[in-house]
């Protein structure tokens, strides 16, 4: 099988690989160089040596070495890929979907072109480029979305297919004729559960109805890339299912231990369609050894008594427990059809997720937990303020009085441990009860995440994450 580099969020300037100069790029605190023997590809098409680098903050590229790389780029990246998951036209607006596929889109989320700057502008029929994790759900949290004023000649769709049934395939809602096509490195044929890429010709008119039959090549690949057994990996993507300390991740399975050390989130968090950045040792067979796990956005966690009337079913839903109001994120697992049906009576509700930039909560998971419980609540995540023994997080207010305290590993530590760590910006839960209004007292009181600063780079065989910056240094010193 052909290898699809997994994508990564392009932040910063234009940046250019010229003759003469190196282009060291920041990918997630990783130092990746580019000179004028790296191999660039921009949407599965070689850049002329000397072009510049796409200027499109948001998209996601992978960087791979021939050999290892020193962290300041003393070697140049082989190859630097930037991709795209899925290209075409808007085929639903609630929610929003692009050849089928359902497009989440937060304040994360990098926009290029878009009417007005909101994406609530986009309609029917317009066509964007996304870039993004790609979920098995058959969904897409984005990091880079471009409206295109001019609709494109070359469609691209990229996912898992859901089903195959003669010759047609599903790509989610996604209806793909077969007919005519030869795939390419799908072994005997398209089957349900392998990932594809698929470029086609536009069709005018195309619908949520329409059939994708104008095919021009449909390639069978692998959804993350892989790295070499023993060499050391950085590997961002989103969660697959999750067993006792493992969980899949594209083509990997990922164990970690008690040694691997977890940032803005914690084991517990370790859920289906979250986002993830994992350091590791590649194994054989596609095991993954990690090392670190990095969440992607800081992840939350509320669970509460829920009124029939705090919840907003549908494709745009939200259900609001303790106060706060989350959105349905298209990664969700609503494994009990809130976001989906809403509720009939008054329930306890727990939802898992995360922050964006500005705040908003997003669920990637749902579930009812019984009577409405008011005596045992919880709330989870980033610490806004410390006023001993109260804390801020996620606008209510956790009163420590009276509760024990424990520390990442579930291990019980004193008040002034926990408060130490407590930090703004550190991940703390309280187990407790709430008064119904704005605050958690009693219980226990965890310290999920401390806010540790970033571990130190290493050398990389293949990096693909969150391109944060780059500058340029020249052949003869440094400009």
């Amino acid at each position: 099988m052909k290898t699809l580099p997994l994508l990564v969020r392009l932040l910063g300037a234009v940046m250019y690989a010229r003759a003469g100069a190196v282009e060291i790029l920041d990918v997630n605190g990783h130092s990746i160089a580019v000179d004028a023997q790296t191999q660039v590809i921009v949407d599965d098409v070689p850049l002329s040596p000397g072009s510049p680098l796409p200027d499109k903050p948001g998209l996601r590229v992978e960087a791979r070495y021939a050999t290892v790389a020193a962290p300041r780029g003393v070697a140049a990246a082989a190859t630097v890929v930037f991709s795209y998951a899925v290209r075409g036209p808007v085929t639903s607006t609630e929610p929003l979907r692009v050849l089928g596929q359902e497009v989440t889109v937060t304040a994360d989320t990098r926009l290029t072109g878009v009417p007005g700057g909101a994406i609530a502008n986009v309609a029917l029929g317009d066509h964007l480029d996304v870039s993004g994790y790609v979920d098995a759900n058959a969904t897409l949290l984005a990091s880079f979305v471009e409206y295109l004023p001019t609709p494109t000649v070359r469609w691209l769709l990229s996912g898992y297919v859901s089903a195959v049934n003669g010759d047609e395939a599903s790509i989610g809602p996604q209806r793909v004729s077969l007919a005519g096509v030869a795939p390419i490195d799908c072994g005997g044929g398209v089957a349900a559960g392998q990932y594809v890429e698929i470029r086609a010709d536009a069709i005018p008119g195309f619908g949520a109805d329409s059939v994708l039959d104008s095919v021009t090549r449909l390639t069978c690949v692998t959804p993350m890339p892989v790295g070499t057994p023993g060499a050391l990996g950085a590997l961002t993507g989103l969660v697959g299912a999750v067993g006792g300390n493992s969980f899949t991740f594209g083509p990997y399975t990922v164990t970690y231990d008690a040694t691997t050390e977890f940032r803005f989130g914690s084991a517990d968090d370790l859920v289906e369609g979250a986002a993830v950045e994992v350091d590791g040792v590649f194994g054989d067979g596609g095991a993954f050894a990690a090392q670190g796990i990095q969440f992607d956005a800081p992840m939350i966690r509320l669970e509460g008594p829920v009124e029939p009337g705090d919840v907003q079913a549908g494709v745009d839903g939200t259900v609001t427990v303790l106060g706060n109001t989350v959105r349905r994120a298209a990664q969700l697992r609503d494994e009990d059809g809130i976001y989906a049906s809403g509720i009939a009576q008054p329930r306890q509700v727990e939802l898992r997720g995360y922050l964006d930039r500005l705040g908003h909560r997003w669920a990637t998971r749902a579930r009812l937990r019984g009577a409405p419980a008011p005596a045992d609540a919880r709330a989870g995540g980033p610490v806004e303020s410390v006023a001993r023994p109260l804390l801020s997080v996620l606008g209510l207010s956790l009163d420590a009085t009276g509760a024990t305290f424990e520390d990442p590993a579930g291990q019980a530590i004193d008040a002034d441990t926990f408060f130490a760590g407590a930090v703004p910006g550190a991940l703390v839960e309280q187990s407790g009860a709430w008064n119904g209004v704005d605050t958690l007292s009693g219980g226990v009181v965890a310290l999920i995440a401390p806010l540790d600063p970033p571990p130190a780079d290493a050398p990389r065989t293949l990096v693909v994450g969150t391109l944060r910056g780059g500058d340029a240094l020249f052949a003869n010193g440094f400009d």
